[in-house]
């Protein structure tokens, strides 16, 4: 989901997190604010995978890559759910 030049990279529990974080990776270096949006147990497990990974590529290329995490109460199906977000900054 892309708003101006912010990305938010919604992460499920089968998604793979070389991939996650290969996108979030590209979209930081073309100039992106780049958010992760994991709910339930699984799904944040990967995304915590993907944001590890982020780290050692952004590492590769000199960068440092660090993040802050939170929530956010997200609307599915007419059902509230609280997902678990982490910010990329780098």
């Amino acid at each position: 989901m892309v708003n101006d030049k912010n990305m938010n990279l919604r992460v499920a529990g089968r998604s793979d997190p070389s991939s996650v974080a290969g996108s979030a990776v590209k979209y930081i270096h073309e100039g992106f604010n780049v958010s992760l949006t994991a709910i339930g147990a699984g799904a944040v497990n990967q995304m915590l995978k993907s944001v590890t990974i982020a780290r050692s590529m952004a590492a590769s290329g000199g960068k440092d890559l660090y993040f802050v995490s939170g929530f956010a109460t997200e609307t599915i199906n007419g059902e509230e759910k609280t997902a678990m977000k982490i910010f990329l900054k780098s």
